[in-house]
Parts: structure tokens; sequence; C-alpha cells
């Protein structure tokens, strides 16, 4: 599994954005037959934009978890690691000389 790419978020966020800029000007336009079609796109658009950037917003607190969950999780390894086990293998150690 592969993570997020910023940039193509950032990239497609930036042309959806322009396309709802350019949807805004064609429904300002008078005269328009198309206005509600125009309308729903317009709200479409939106509503895809604003549910990519909440899931990008989700992914990226997600990660700040793991990154906080990992940091942990080498804080206890080494703990147990270098105090736990290493004193045990040094009296085994001992105890193995003396036989």
């Amino acid at each position: 599994m592969q993570g997020i790419n910023r940039s193509q978020h950032e990239h497609l966020k930036c042309l959806l954005i322009k396309l709802e800029e350019n949807l805004r000007m064609e429904q300002t336009c008078p005269g328009d037959e198309d206005d509600l079609q125009l309308l729903a796109e317009l709200e479409a658009t939106r509503s895809k934009r604003l549910h990519l950037q909440a899931l990008y917003i989700e992914y990226l607190k997600k990660l700040a978890d793991i990154e906080m969950h990992i940091a942990h999780y080498k804080t206890i390894y080494n703990d147990v690691s270098i105090n736990f086990v290493s004193s045990r293998i040094r009296k085994l150690n001992k105890s193995e000389r003396f036989k």
C-alpha cells in the first residue's frame, strides 16, 4: 500500500477549484436556460472537493497517530531490549561460566 501523494492531492484540489470558478462564471451569465444544471454541477464539484479535502485531513491525522505509536513502540522496544533482555542475558552468561 502506498501513501497519499500530497502534490497529486493539491493538483486535483486546484483543478476542482478552477472548475468551480468556471461554473460560477457560467452561472452568472444572464439568460442561461441551464442554470439548474449548472447549479447542480457546481454543487457536485464543490461536494467532491470538500470530501477529498476532509479525507486528506483525516489521513494526515491518522498518519500523526501512527507516528506517535511508532515512537512509543521504539521507546518501549529499546527499554526492553537494552534494560531488560540484556541484563538477563548477562546473568545467564555469568551463571553458565560458573557451571
